[in-house]
């Protein structure tokens, strides 16, 4: 009895996370905090990239960027990467950048999977501190659900907060909304 029991949690897991079932774990979609975050700072970070450089937030200021939590085993986040690189490519001329954060991901097998995508934008591993720094903009104050998008304007403000799936469409309606935000004087 024990073994069907574990068994059909185990499926109802994996089913929500595919979307299948309803969410009830770890990584349930949880609604968008937008409103309740919009127009504060986003936050300080220092984000080690697979490369061993680091990336400070920093060096992001004055510039448009878009921090996205994902996973290389997350379906709707493999779904939304071909529209980022895309844009990507797109708008890097206009100052504007992704930045990647590995939810919880395979530091051995996640560059391949970003080579195989073709992500040329900065990429790193989440940390505790990551985690904290951004996941106080949920509503519960962790992040929950990747992917998880976080919008911030050339004035180093959050304009938005997204958790769960977006398009290239989507993406794009962000990015132009983040360049055409004002620099702080």
């Amino acid at each position: 009895m024990k073994s069907i029991k574990t068994f059909f949690a185990t499926a109802f897991v994996a089913l929500s996370m595919l979307g299948a079932a309803p969410a009830a774990n770890a990584f349930a979609a949880v609604p968008p905090a937008s409103s309740a975050v919009a127009g504060k700072s986003a936050p300080v970070f220092s984000l080690k990239m697979l490369d061993g450089k680091e990336l400070k937030s920093s060096q992001l200021a004055g510039r448009p960027y878009i921090v996205n939590f994902f996973a290389s085993w997350c379906p709707p986040c493999r779904e939304e990467l071909p529209g980022m690189v895309a844009l990507q490519k797109k708008y890097e001329k206009q100052g504007f950048t992704f930045v990647g954060i590995a939810f919880r991901d395979r530091p051995a097998t996640l560059p391949d999977f970003l080579w195989e995508m073709g992500v040329e934008y900065p990429v790193g591993l989440t940390t505790s501190e990551l985690e904290a720094a951004f996941g106080k903009f949920m509503p519960d104050g962790k992040i929950r659900a990747i992917p998880t998008t976080f919008v911030i304007g050339r004035d180093g403000k959050i304009l938005n907060v997204i958790s769960g799936g977006l398009t290239k469409e989507d993406f794009e309606s962000l990015i132009l909304k983040a360049i055409g935000s004002r620099p702080s004087k």
